[in-house]
């Protein structure tokens, strides 16, 4: 008998969050999406947060022997998935119910290489886009109308791709802080020829009182620098251009961030 092909594998990181973990798997489950897994990666919870989650409907529940960070957790959960299409999706986010019906129309334009990559959220909104669908449109590499949200293109926040994305444009750097991770591929996303996009509406959100290691990572940084925020942001648009000019794709370290990890 021949055995299904997974088309799409829903990919969830989770870390000591199992009651988030369950709105996040039922929203999923709610789509109703055929030919498809789901496949959480655990970073070294909790034991009682492990037997937790271990009685949940999860096709494959990946497990780390340590904690290792958000990018090897993600790495780990990108290789055990067996979808030619991959949902990811951290534990604290809700995925709209209207993605079931934009679905078709994103797959085909990643199977048609119009887009490498199609984001479902973003906290920074982007003043320029390119309509390519009623639905999804492409970020612009460079927009001058874009300057404080050039380098948001890439975000850890829901997104759909191809598994053979990670083949082209490489999995995450690993042994870093949350922040470090996710501005280093950024950037390096940024100066590939990726073309990414995002849905015109939002289809997902966190969940209302989730606490997001990311999240308390800005606040944290925002708390020493106690000065207007329009300032912040142009600041940080600054030393994120110098970050993409020093950028060395075979290092793939930053230059003005400190990795909490080493």
């Amino acid at each position: 008998m021949e055995v299904p092909k997974i088309q799409i594998s829903f990919l969830i990181t989770h870390y000591n969050r199992p009651s988030d973990l369950l709105k996040c798997l039922a929203a999923i489950k709610s789509l109703k999406v055929a030919d498809s897994e789901i496949v959480v990666c655990d970073d070294a919870s909790l034991e009682e947060h492990l037997k937790t989650i271990q009685d949940y409907e999860i096709d494959r529940l990946v497990v780390s022997k340590t904690n290792q960070g958000l990018a090897a957790n993600i790495n780990k959960g990108i290789k055990a998935c067996k979808g030619e299409y991959i949902i990811y999706c951290q534990e604290d986010f809700l995925l709209s119910p209207q993605i079931s019906r934009i679905l078709p129309e994103c797959l085909d334009l990643l199977k048609n290489k119009k887009l490498d990559m199609i984001r479902f959220v973003s906290n920074s909104p982007f003043n320029r886009l390119i309509p390519l669908t009623a639905a999804v449109s492409l970020i612009p590499k460079f927009s001058f109308r874009n300057f404080l949200q050039n380098y948001y293109q890439y975000s850890d926040h829901p997104f759909v791709t191809s598994k053979s994305f990670y083949d082209k444009y490489g999995t995450y750097f690993e042994n870093t802080s949350g922040r470090y991770g996710e501005t280093e591929y950024a950037i390096r996303i940024l100066k590939s020829n990726a073309k990414i996009g995002i849905t015109n509406q939002r289809l997902a959100s966190t969940i209302d009182g989730s606490q997001s290691v990311l999240v308390n990572e800005s606040l944290a940084a925002n708390s020493e620098y106690p000065f207007n925020k329009k300032w912040i942001k142009i600041a940080r648009a600054f030393r994120l251009y110098l970050e993409c000019i020093l950028y060395s794709k075979s290092k793939r370290g930053l230059v003005t961030y400190k990795n909490f990890r080493k």
